[in-house]
């Protein structure tokens, strides 16, 4: 019985670290490896202008205003509607919620306050959570930009805001170290949408972020 029991946890052991430590260290060899990959904006004069990164506890991370503190964007955003819905069909995401001035991220994505409404100019960017692929729940907010990673250049998002749709092409894929937020600078000559989530899944080590440009 004793062998059967420390055979078990040895199992479990195994698989504990193919299925967790193996894929954290596939991607953090990948990172260090294509560091070329960091997206910055070259609309972004300053870099005094842009908030910095507050070291948190995981559970502060919930909050989006503890991503960036003291921005100078991080006001609220008017609009005549609180919510509009993202799909992105090459990656199974549809209708999912998007909630303007919103926070928390336990309660689902959300566009960060100060940034550009979808169809106008400047960025719009919208930050979602996401968690442990072996805990991914379709629908559930903890994970519900899982699928992101995914997503591949030249793929369509689709916005549907205050009955209006628009469309976006991805043009930049990247993964960021936390405090290369470049990405949230608004440039008035386009119109823009960054999502942004962790990675690697399950952890706040780096951003995985999407640029997308308006088609139609």
């Amino acid at each position: 019985m004793r062998r059967l029991i420390s055979f078990s946890v040895l199992i479990l052991g195994i698989i504990l670290i193919g299925v967790v430590l193996v894929p954290l260290a596939l991607s953090q060899a990948t990172y260090i490896l294509n560091k070329k990959t960091v997206i910055i904006d070259p609309s972004v004069r300053s870099t005094s202008q842009i908030p910095q990164i507050l070291g948190t506890s995981d559970s502060d991370l919930y909050s989006a205003s503890q991503w960036f503190p003291s921005s100078p964007s991080n006001t609220s955003t008017s609009s005549k509607v609180n919510f509009y819905t993202l799909s992105i069909p090459s990656i199974g995401l549809d209708s999912v919620p998007i909630e303007i001035n919103g926070d928390d991220l336990k309660q689902g994505a959300i566009q960060y306050p100060g940034t550009a409404l979808p169809g106008t100019f400047g960025n719009t960017v919208i930050f979602g959570h996401s968690t442990s692929p072996f805990l991914f729940k379709k629908g559930d907010p903890l994970s519900i930009f899982n699928p992101l990673l995914k997503i591949k250049v030249g793929e369509d998002i689709v916005v549907v805001y205050d009955g209006v749709t628009y469309r976006y092409r991805v043009r930049n894929i990247a993964e960021i170290e936390p405090d290369k937020i470049e990405v949230l600078a608004q440039r008035y000559d386009k119109y823009e949408l960054t999502l942004v989530t962790c990675i690697p899944l399950g952890t706040y080590l780096r951003r995985f972020v999407v640029r997308a440009e308006l088609i139609n």
